[in-house]
């Protein structure tokens, strides 16, 4: 009977990382996935990177860094190996794994997993449903950066296996440089707080109530003196975990291109550089959250606890301020903002031990097969294919489109929709996009091609007055209806058209 509780014990303790993962499966809608596909399926087929622009007629050979060399190789491995149904799984043991490293970090309960849980996973779910990509994994390194944060007070020496970890992480997403400000702020207000303790414990010792906050400046040098030797071992692997960062195939090119992202001109018409729009769904998410997380650090704050937490949560709050302006910024901050969550969790716990783990037990279970009624039929992942894909796009593509522009010869000097690139570049080699996802910080002497291309297809630029003979594009698109109306007068000639795309052909070409 013990072994048999023992066992059951068990598996509820692994039950909210299972519901996790079921919730984590998620059809792959990346837009920009056939080209990591192809980036991926060179280095195995040439044993090196590409590091020219191939795949697209604007900015031919362009020497681009590319920032998730790796990510694209991992990609077409699972790709290649297990399809669809591969990159499915991998997506959702990723976002499994970045929360069982920040639960070990926040040391959550079972009650308090129970129910932040749920909460992230609502939260998270518009970078998830993505399924596996970059992005993920970032968030999963970071998800084991402050684990071993977590660990240094017990076992300061694995604090060294983030210089490991940034020297991978450099070569999965340009976002290695966030997770390294996140860990340079750790380190900073660490020390800070360790600073202010021992300032504060001086004063009590002598029994200066009073000068609790008055530090002078004898007493802030012997502080640093006693904090000398820490300080120096936490600069060193920051130090490490930097230099670590050049050793890779771009040397600093990679640390360029993620410098190009902070406050670049070129993302105002990307998306997830955009703030949450107003009276959306993401906006009022900010807002409960913001709300949330007022109340948690008055809770902090209350308790005594503000300035111990202070070093964990510095980053992570930052980065929800910042989200307000970019809601890209949104998806790390959740995930950092665990150890406030679960505290604000607590004040829901049921009285007595027994009863908390009955009712975590029945909400976990009825989580679970919500989780999994929304999964079925399990068939729509294990069959889903490059059509499936296609449907599932903000603005979808359409295979017999495709086919019309090659068995039409119809496939150069093409303007095509910036979001079908990558889908173009994998499925159809024949036809080469007029730019993709890859280009979106591209410039060369000046000149940007997302500039010039969004230009066209907002109708700023005409495209009667460019060089470009065809024309694939979305009806949802402004360029389509000018192109209806060039239809009208003669211009251009309407060669076909299905429910999702269009193929316009210049009259004189």
């Amino acid at each position: 009977m013990k072994l048999f509780h023992q066992a059951i014990n068990k598996i509820i303790s692994v039950l909210p990382y299972l519901i996790v993962f079921v919730y984590s499966l998620y059809q792959p809608s990346d837009p920009d996935l056939g080209w990591h596909l192809k980036y991926g399926e060179y280095f195995w087929q040439h044993g090196t990177l590409l590091r020219d622009n191939n795949f697209s007629t604007m900015m031919p050979n362009y020497h681009w860094a590319n920032t998730s060399w790796l990510t694209d190789i991992i990609s077409y491995t699972i790709y290649h190996s297990g399809g669809f149904f591969g990159l499915i799984l991998a997506g959702a043991f990723v976002v499994t794994l970045t929360f069982y490293f920040l639960t070990k970090a926040a040391r959550m309960n079972l009650w308090e997993q129970t129910i932040v849980f749920p909460l992230i996973l609502y939260l998270e779910e518009p970078i998830n449903v993505v399924s596996f990509r970059g992005q993920q994994i970032v968030l999963l390194f970071i998800g084991i950066l402050f684990y071993l944060i977590s660990l240094y007070e017990e076992k300061p020496k694995l604090l060294w296996l983030t210089v490991p970890l940034f020297w991978i992480w450099v070569d999965i997403d340009g976002e290695f440089l966030l997770g390294y400000i996140l860990f340079v702020s750790w380190v900073v207000l660490y020390i800070t707080k360790n600073l202010i303790e021992k300032s504060l414990i001086q004063n009590s010792k002598k029994g200066k109530v009073q000068k609790r906050f008055g530090f002078s400046l004898e007493k802030l040098k012997q502080a640093f003196y006693e904090e000398k030797k820490e300080t120096g071992f936490l600069f060193i692997i920051l130090i490490s975990s930097l230099i670590v960062t050049f050793i890779n195939p771009f040397g600093y090119g990679l640390h360029l291109d993620a410098l190009r992202h902070i406050g670049s001109p070129l993302l105002k018409d990307i998306g997830e550089y955009l703030p949450f729009a107003m009276y959306t769904q993401g906006w009022w998410n900010e807002i409960v959250v913001g709300i949330v997380l007022i109340f948690g650090l008055f809770i902090l704050s209350f308790r005594g606890k503000f300035l111990e937490k202070i070093p964990v949560l510095g980053g992570g709050l930052l980065l929800f301020l910042l989200s307000l302006g970019v809601l890209r910024y949104a998806w790390p901050a959740y995930y950092l903002l665990f150890p406030l969550l679960s505290m604000t969790a607590t004040f829901l716990k049921p009285d007595g031990k027994k009863l908390t783990q009955h009712i975590s037990t029945m909400l976990l279970v009825i989580f679970f097969a919500l989780g999994a009624y929304s999964k079925y039929p399990i068939t729509k992942y294990t069959q889903f294919g490059w059509n499936d894909y296609c449907q599932i796009q903000i603005l979808p593509c359409s295979e017999q489109s495709a086919e019309f522009l090659i068995s039409h010869h119809l496939n150069h000097n093409i303007f095509s929709l910036y979001g079908w690139g990558g889908w173009l570049i994998w499925n159809y080699p024949q036809i080469k996009p007029v730019i993709d996802g890859r280009m979106d910080m591209w410039v060369q002497n000046g000149y940007s091609a997302f500039i010039d291309y969004y230009s066209i297809e907002q109708n700023s630029k005409d495209i009667d007055k460019t060089s470009y003979n065809v024309v694939y594009m979305s009806p949802r698109k402004p360029v389509y209806s000018y192109l209806a109306q060039l239809v009208k007068q003669g211009k251009w000639k309407l060669v076909y058209q299905d429910k999702y795309a269009g193929i316009f052909v210049r009259e004189d070409r």
